[in-house]
């Protein structure tokens, strides 16, 4: 078996991001390398979970670049992070508590560069099948350019802690 990321095959220095989430009773274990994403959508409220590792994410975390600045940058799409680089690859670990109803988005850039946050928690709190919701969000990222590759995963939570009142 090859590997193929260091072979002279054409794939040379190729390499990947993931995001990754394990649910264990009422906890979730996520993590990330690159720009694939976790965010939870929590009584209509998206909140991103993870940490782009990328340039302009590191100029933004500086205080280098403002965040309308970012969107536009000439690093755009430069990461800093992902499996397949020379040295190892730390990624962004973390847990918590998951609450009946919560809702995981686990996706690529292909999704978040194109579809603002507003729209995605909009197709969130809409849809209620993860089928639907995948189909619906590949779809707005496709209608706004598509210009990237597009993947996108939802975990729903059922179980587990009721949401304080």
């Amino acid at each position: 078996m090859t590997d193929e990321g260091t072979s002279e095959n054409g794939y040379k220095g190729m390499g990947a991001t993931v995001a990754v989430a394990l649910l264990i009773g009422e906890r979730a274990y996520i993590a990330n390398v690159g720009d694939s994403r976790i965010y939870r959508f929590r009584r209509n409220k998206l909140r991103q979970l993870t940490k782009d590792h990328s340039v302009v994410s590191e100029l933004l975390n500086e205080g280098r670049i403002e965040p309308e600045e970012a969107e536009d940058h000439d690093a755009q799409g430069q990461i800093t992070r992902y499996i397949g680089m020379e040295e190892r690859a730390q990624p962004y670990i973390r847990s918590f508590l998951l609450r009946r109803g919560d809702r995981l988005l686990l996706c690529t850039d292909g999704l978040t560069d194109l579809a603002a946050d507003e729209v995605i928690a909009a197709i969130l709190g809409q849809n209620p099948g993860c089928q639907a919701v995948c189909e619906a969000l590949v779809k707005a990222a496709n209608s706004a350019g598509g210009t990237d590759n597009i993947t996108v995963v939802i975990a729903d939570w059922s179980g587990g802690r009721q949401r304080p009142k």
